[in-house]
């Protein structure tokens, strides 16, 4: 079968792994167009698109439908397997390869559909995960489901680590989907139990220093590695690294109270105390929690925002 995979995240790099090894043809990879990236805005490609060029694959970057359509017409692939593509594809393209359009979520579909249900399970404090292969339809995650597998989440999950889990787990799913098409009918998905799991935006990630420990903590698994948390500082935004729950002697008193104890830069949350590994503060390189407290020249009732 000639198969092409729409995705812009290097999570989909199991999946185009497994279609090489298999019997069938990976014709090209679709991704997003290349775009200003850094500080200086440079145009690049994304880190799939590198990864694919750099294998010497067929790599298509439509910016829209009509250059989606054109690309499809000439690769003329029978299936497209869609991952963490980051785009809805029209109605009217759907029906166009033989056998479809199917994609791999991570989620327990109806449960958690959208672009971040990862990242939504750790913030939500769910204690298990999976993935789902459905056929797409003109719904956002609505369509009928092949198979769906459900995986235990440890507390100390992080985004990356279960991405990467669930990509390699669910590769040899999707070839086997895929050896039932055409025989086998995808069943819809129940009405009841749907949730959402939206886009994440850099507002999100912003740490509320008079939240619970645990719910800080989710934050730092689900978050830190895109777009990574933050708070604020005497005006300006500090990006925060390695977050861990501490039991030791302080003087902090109010949410957001910082202090350095043992040469560890240490915050106070609602209920406890919270240690800061590292800390990019604006316009610098990264540095350890307690440099940068020394710079800042702590005062009592100096605090995070």
């Amino acid at each position: 079968m000639q198969i092409s995979v729409a995705s812009s995240s290097l999570v989909s790099i199991p999946i185009i792994e497994a279609v090489l090894a298999s019997e069938h043809t990976l014709g090209s990879i679709i991704t997003n167009p290349d775009k200003p990236a850094g500080r200086g805005k440079k145009i690049e490609a994304n880190d799939l698109a590198k990864w694919a060029e750099e294998k010497g694959l067929d790599v298509a970057k439509p910016a829209d439908t009509s250059e989606l359509n054109r690309h499809l017409l000439s690769a003329q692939p029978q299936l497209i397997i869609t991952c963490a593509y980051g785009r809805l594809i029209p109605v009217e393209l759907l029906h166009g390869p033989r056998f479809g359009w199917i994609n791999l979520h991570f989620s327990i579909l109806p449960k958690l559909r959208g672009a971040a249900p990862v990242q939504w399970a750790i913030l939500n404090g769910e204690t298990s995960t999976g993935y789902s292969i459905f056929k797409l339809n003109k719904g956002m995650d609505t369509g009928p489901v092949y198979l769906s597998k459900e995986l235990d989440m440890s507390p100390t999950d992080t985004t990356p680590y279960l991405l990467d889990k669930l990509g390699k787990l669910a590769a040899p799913d999707i070839l086997e989907v895929i050896s039932t098409i055409g025989k086998t009918r995808p069943s819809p998905q129940p009405l009841n139990g749907v949730t959402l799991a939206p886009k994440i935006s850099k507002d999100m990630a912003r740490i509320d220093w008079s939240s619970p420990t645990e719910t800080i903590l989710r934050q730092d698994r689900a978050l830190s590695d895109n777009p990574g948390i933050w708070s604020v500082f005497d005006g300006e935004r500090i990006s925060l690294f390695g977050l861990r729950e501490v039991l030791a002697p302080n003087s902090l008193i109010s949410a957001g109270d910082i202090e350095v104890v043992g040469g560890e830069l240490l915050v106070r949350t609602a209920d406890s105390v919270i240690q800061i590994n590292e800390v990019i503060p604006a316009g610098k390189k990264r540095m350890s929690g307690a440099d940068f407290a020394r710079g800042a020249r702590l005062i009592q009732g100096s605090k995070f925002e």
